[in-house]
């Protein structure tokens, strides 16, 4: 795929996130596709990354991306991003205990690196504030 068609891919991939559609969000995601992201030791695969991005979208219902700028080379594409949201909803925490909703807004920034293949995506590496969230929630000191 071109440069283009990938970055689109990308945009598509992020409207479906930001619809809440898990159904929409898994058909961009390859059936072999591994993610890496801040606060899991190891790679998730596609069921376990979307159980991932589900538990956040029920911790923080109204959860939104904002990419802010997109690069891609070949089949890779970064996006840097705004992520916020409120959290209303249990959220699973990093150590596996359920997080109560704290009702606080979060802001945080990242970037999301994808690698494409044949129209989907392969490979997710993710980096964002992990701590920053969890001072945002009050559950570590400022």
């Amino acid at each position: 795929m071109s440069e283009q068609e990938n970055i689109r891919l990308s945009d598509e991939a992020y409207a479906a996130l930001n619809a809440h559609d898990m159904n929409r969000f898994s058909q961009y995601l390859a059936e072999d596709y591994q993610a890496e992201v801040p606060d899991v030791p190891s790679s998730l695969n596609k069921k376990q990354y979307l159980d991932y991005l589900q538990n956040y979208l029920t911790g923080f219902p109204d959860l939104h991306f904002e990419v802010t700028r997109t690069i891609a080379k070949d089949d890779t594409v970064v996006t840097h991003w705004a992520l916020t949201g409120t959290h209303t909803g249990p959220l699973r925490g990093p150590n596996g205990a359920t997080i109560p909703p704290t009702g606080r807004k979060t802001t945080n920034r990242g970037s999301n690196t994808l690698d494409n293949k044949n129209g989907k995506v392969v490979r997710l590496y993710s980096f964002y504030d992990l701590a920053t969230l969890m001072q945002q929630l009050g559950l570590m000191p400022g």
